[in-house]
């Protein structure tokens, strides 16, 4: 099975596998996975909107709650936020040498080889921009209201579809990190010591 790595992705590890061959003692920091957040490892997704007003006044349906009859509206077989992995791949710290002589933590990411991400606060993920200001005010959810045509203006209809970005979820995959919560820390390679003499 062939699997296609982004090509920024791949460059990273090139890198660092050319750093490698020439300094044995480099370790990469590992990764470790857990279940996407969003399907919970089932690789499929299925949602129920929020009722935002469009399903009020419709037979069998009471104002102010949710559909009666409580189907899924939007269903994904492949989960939009793990692209149907069902996996959310994150950075391991390394661990640190047995040998420490002449070594110290490196202050840049305190000793784990991995800094961790400003931008999602270490989670991997970031709120979707495009929706996210939307009316509906619930993320992942669009609300677009239309005026019924040859009636008053207070009969509108009211369409609640998925964000096209997002797919109802909210969030997005961060792109600083890319889901991983954190980079490979620059100063000590991601090894998480450096040579005491050059900590400063």
């Amino acid at each position: 099975m062939n699997i296609r790595l982004p090509a920024k992705r791949l460059l990273v590890i090139s890198l660092f596998t050319l750093h490698a061959s020439f300094c044995p003692s480099l370790a990469l920091p590992r990764t470790y996975v857990e279940p996407c957040p969003a399907c919970h490892g089932k690789r499929s997704l299925s949602l129920t909107p929020p009722n935002l007003g469009q399903f009020d006044g419709e037979i069998g349906v009471t104002p102010g709650k949710p559909f009666a009859s409580h189907r899924f509206d939007v269903r994904y077989d492949a989960c939009p936020l793990c692209n149907g992995t069902g996996r959310h791949e994150r950075w391991k710290p390394t661990p640190p040498p047995e040998d420490k002589t002449g070594l110290a933590p490196c202050l840049n990411c305190l000793g784990t080889g991995i800094v961790s991400c400003a931008k999602c606060k270490k989670t991997g993920y970031v709120p979707c921009t495009k929706c996210a200001s939307n009316r509906s005010k619930k993320p992942g959810w669009l609300l677009i209201e239309e005026k019924t045509a040859g009636r008053t203006s207070r009969h509108v209809k009211k369409v609640v579809m998925p964000c096209g970005a997002c797919g109802g979820i909210g969030k997005t995959e961060c792109g600083a990190c890319e889901g991983r919560g954190g980079t490979i820390c620059k100063k000590c390679a991601g090894e998480g010591f450096v040579p005491r003499k050059e900590r400063k």
